[in-house]
Parts: C-alpha cells; structure tokens; sequence
C-alpha cells in the first residue's frame, strides 16, 4: 500500500510541468552559469561580455531586462521588477500610484555598460547608468534612475522613483539627504573601468571553469 502510494507520488511529482523559459537575446561572448535563473514572459537581453553568476536571477515578469555590456550579476543578485503594479497599490504603498501618473516605462529594468551588482543586492531600477557599483545586499526599488559611475554602499536602500545624478555615492536607508549623500570628483573613471573589465576577464574564467556556459539550454 505504501509502495504504490509512493510510486504514485513520484511519478505525479516527475511529470509536474517546468516554468518555461523567457524569450531572450544573448550575444555568443558572454557568461552565463547553468546555475543562474532566467524567469518572466518579456525579452532577457545580454550583452557582449556580461557575467551572470550562479544563482544570480534576472526577471522579465513584469517587464524586459536589459543587461548592458561588461555588466556583473554576482551570486545571488536580482535584477528585474519583482511585482505588479495592482500589487503595490493594494498594499497602499508608493509603488501603487505610479500607474495613476501614466509612468509605465518602469517596468522594465536596463543595466548600461559595466554595471556592477554585488552579491544579495536587488535591482528593480528602470535605468541604471554606466559603471555604476549596487554593492553587498542593496535594494534600488522600481521606478528609479541612476547616473552614471554611482556607488550604493552595502545595505542601501533607494526607494522606488528616484533619481539620482551622476558620480553619486549613497548609503542609509530612505530618500537621499546631504548626509547620506555625496558626489565623487569625475576623473577616475576610465581607471575604474579598466579594473573593471580586468575583473570581468577573471570572473568569466572562473565561471566557464566551475561551471558550464549554459547560452544553449537558455536561447530562444
């Protein structure tokens, strides 16, 4: 009896049906781990030379990803809108009022050339600018725009609908203020991306050794 119980419940659990893939465009030159986790119904875009981590998750539910070249999705990092709009207006949240106000373009999230997210940060942000670093366990909520060569320091949180100007640092928690806020002087740039791209070249070997390159199982 419980044999047949059981061969009845693993053979209903094999045949339960897997969450098809998203429809993507993935250039042939970056890295993409088997690990990684490709979920939604709008187009995952991934540019020459980006690295997606193992168990890093990019989500088109709500709207397409753009991931821009040179960009670095680290373990565990998110990026794409995690909700619906009728979701967070029923919580009665900010996040709600952004249909009444026609700002739909949100919805989608880009990451322009060589953006960094670090491990556990979560990326909802409709534009994030070049060469910009979301470090260790940051949230940029929906809506948002970042400039380019910006840094958000471990465990920010930015929320949804922000701007914010290029060569900014940011740290707490809530709307930027001139004591959570400040501006880098713009001239180390180009340096930074050159150890950027060098990190990138390292990852990729790391990744394609320790993992397999996984363009194929995730095409469409």
């Amino acid at each position: 009896m419980s044999t047949s119980t059981s061969s009845s419940t693993t053979k209903s659990t094999s045949s339960k049906p897997t969450a098809p893939h998203p429809p993507t465009s993935l250039h042939p030159s970056c890295t993409l781990s088997d690990l990684a986790s490709l979920t939604g119904s709008h187009r995952i875009t991934i540019s020459a030379h980006a690295v997606i981590h193992p168990r890093a998750k990019l989500i088109s539910t709500f709207g397409p990803v753009v991931v821009g070249e040179g960009c670095v999705v680290c373990e565990r990092g998110v990026v794409g809108v995690l909700e619906g709009l009728h979701e967070g207006r029923a919580r009665g949240g900010q996040e709600g009022d952004l249909r009444e106000r026609g700002e739909r373009e949100y919805e989608g999230v880009v990451l322009e050339r060589n953006v960094l997210v670090e491990a556990g940060a979560v990326v909802e942000a409709r534009r994030v600018g070049e060469g910009t670093v979301v470090e260790v366990g940051a949230k940029v909520g929906r809506g948002c725009v970042l400039g380019k060569y910006n840094k958000l320091t471990p465990l920010t949180y930015l929320p949804p609908n922000t701007t914010l100007p290029d060569f900014s640092v940011l740290h707490g928690c809530g709307p930027p203020t001139t004591t959570s806020l400040r501006t880098e002087k713009p001239g180390l740039e180009k340096s930074k991306m050159r150890t950027h791209e060098k990190q990138v070249e390292v990852l990729r070997r790391l990744l394609m050794a320790g993992s397999k390159n996984s363009l194929a199982r995730f095409q469409s």
